[in-house]
């Protein structure tokens, strides 16, 4: 006789909880909330990014599956501050780019009203009498009068001085101040007129100050990389800043504050219409460039609007 003998199996069913999404966080310098991942990317979002893949090797994607948090160098205060200027001054394809001097940190970064136009890291324009200090310094090098220093030792001190010879410009590496007469982004400019503010010591512009994962492990930490711009002895490169600065501080479009070094521009040169204009301003403690651009017809842009706008930005700093 046969005997079936049945095995009961009994299936046990274990519960796996689903793993908690991650982010990537974006940080003002104070650790509020800038943006995180899932948002749409703005052109400060996008500046970020960049520079950790350049400078920390670390994508998105890498960040997002950390769960990482990125302090920015960014003040809360100053960014709005910014916007709030050229909002109110009606100045949509603009920008103001704020950079610290002593640590080279970027304090402020308002690209313009378009999301999908970053007028101060984005767009390469001729700086026109915004390039005197540059110049100036040329000449001091040369023994000649201020602003009569040679072009392409100029472009080299321009270099030296924070403006990359290259630059991801709206996804295209693009040469910055290519011959006489090349352009360069405000950003560039900012962090260039910093260095005369950090009398003569140049510290690369950059939006991030650390990186950590979701444990708090550092990923990524930025260095202070003091170099002397204007001459291989750091006595010598400070004292020819200062001695631009002084000028720059003569400056009738510096008001009276006797602290501010400042320099307006336009391009092309009078008498031809301005088709865009800078303002730039300076003190030991931030270097402030703001550009305004025309539009895509060529007509000519209010030559007094980057100063406006300048001026409101300090005000709502200040206040």
């Amino acid at each position: 006789m046969l005997v079936l003998v049945g095995a009961v199996a009994a299936v046990v069913w274990e519960r796996f909880d689903e793993p908690e999404p991650r982010y990537v966080v974006l940080q003002y310098a104070d650790a509020s909330e800038l943006w995180r991942s899932g948002e749409p990317e703005t052109p400060l979002v996008r500046q970020i990014v960049r520079e950790l893949a350049t400078r920390a090797s670390l994508s998105l994607d890498q960040l997002r599956n950390t769960g990482a948090v990125v302090v920015t160098t960014i003040d809360a205060r100053a960014q709005s501050a910014a916007a709030a200027a050229m909002r109110e001054r009606s100045a949509a394809k603009a920008s103001v780019t704020a950079v610290d001097p002593a640590r080279g940190a970027v304090r402020a970064y308002a690209p313009g009203g378009d999301p999908a136009v970053d007028f101060a890291g984005g767009v390469v324009k001729e700086p026109g009498s915004v390039f005197f200090p540059f110049t100036a310094v040329a000449g001091l090098q040369e023994g000649k009068a201020l602003g009569e220093g040679d072009a392409q030792r100029a472009i080299a001190i321009a270099h030296r001085a924070g403006v990359p010879e290259f630059a991801d410009v709206a996804g295209t590496r693009t040469k910055l101040l290519d011959g006489a007469g090349g352009g360069l982004r405000p950003l560039d400019l900012a962090s260039a007129h910093a260095t005369f503010a950090a009398d003569g010591v140049h510290r690369d512009a950059h939006f991030v100050t650390h990186v950590t994962d979701v444990h708090g492990a550092t990923l990524y930490q930025a260095l202070d990389t003091p170099q002397p711009a204007f001459d291989r002895d750091p006595v010598r490169s400070k004292e020819i800043a200062q001695q631009v600065t002084k000028v720059l501080r003569d400056d009738p479009a510096c008001g009276n504050d006797l602290y501010m070094a400042c320099r307006a521009g336009v391009w092309p040169l009078e008498p031809a219409p301005a088709r865009h204009a800078w303002m730039t301003g300076y003190t030991p403690e931030l270097a402030v460039a703001v550009f305004v651009g025309g539009d895509e017809a060529g007509g000519a842009v209010d030559a007094g609007l980057p100063k406006a706008v300048w001026g409101t930005f300090l005000e709502k700093l200040r206040s």
